[in-house]
């Protein structure tokens, strides 16, 4: 019923090691084709629709535990030592990641049908889109090798679990693909911090956001 990972997987597991090379950027996003180039999922044929939608938030809560719990994982709170410490919210960067509005909404999904839950895919998927986008640019800009694995690590379960949204979108009959985000959403300044400073608490900002909005869902899953 789902898309086809296997090559996916192959891939998001394997980390490089050693400072990160920056190589041309596909012209095509990842995201955009979150689980690769096999796309010929077709919507299934349903004799009990509540049953198919129960049976997909199973699916997805058991990927968001495993991206829940490799986020926690990587010890992010140490790597950033640096500058954890003091770091408000008004200099997270960028402000069109999801925030607290986002958070808040997705908290108000708690012990909803699951209909209504599954209603929000869509949004989640477009989340999830500008997390990637994100995390591509943190994953370039960093030169620390432990931070940068860390990092690379992160940045391919993100591309699982939105792989796995896509799927339930795909085989849902009431919902469809939202659009794709471009990486324009992220601005030259917001790319090119002034100095390592700043780009590590755009770095660390970015983090915090992902967490609390994993968090906000990890409360919609029950787990």
């Amino acid at each position: 019923m789902f898309v086809s990972r296997c090559c996916l997987f192959t891939f998001v597991l394997v980390v490089v090691s050693g400072a990160p090379r920056r190589s041309p950027r596909s012209t095509v996003p990842v995201w955009h084709s979150p689980c690769g180039d096999e796309s010929e999922t077709e919507a299934a044929a349903f004799t009990n629709l509540n049953e198919e939608v129960e049976t997909s938030l199973k699916s997805l809560k058991l990927q968001h535990k495993m991206t829940m719990d490799e986020y926690l994982n990587r010890d992010y709170d140490y790597l950033y030592e640096r500058v954890r410490i003091g770091v408000h919210e008004h200099q997270y960067i960028p402000n069109w990641i999801p925030g607290k509005k986002d958070v808040n909404m997705i908290k108000r999904l708690v012990n909803a049908k699951p209909q209504m839950i599954a209603n929000h895919f869509p949004k989640l998927h477009v989340d999830l889109q500008k997390f990637a986008v994100a995390f591509e640019e943190l994953v370039e800009d960093e030169t620390n090798s432990r931070i940068h694995d860390a990092l690379k690590l992160t940045q391919s379960y993100l591309m699982m679990m939105l792989c796995e949204v896509e799927s339930h979108i795909v085989t849902l009959p009431s919902l469809r693909i939202p659009l794709r985000v471009e990486r324009s959403i992220m601005s030259s300044t917001e790319r090119e911090p002034i100095d390592d400073t700043r780009r590590l608490v755009r770095d660390w900002g970015v983090l915090l956001k992902y967490r609390d909005y994993l968090h906000a869902w990890r409360h919609v899953f029950n787990y």
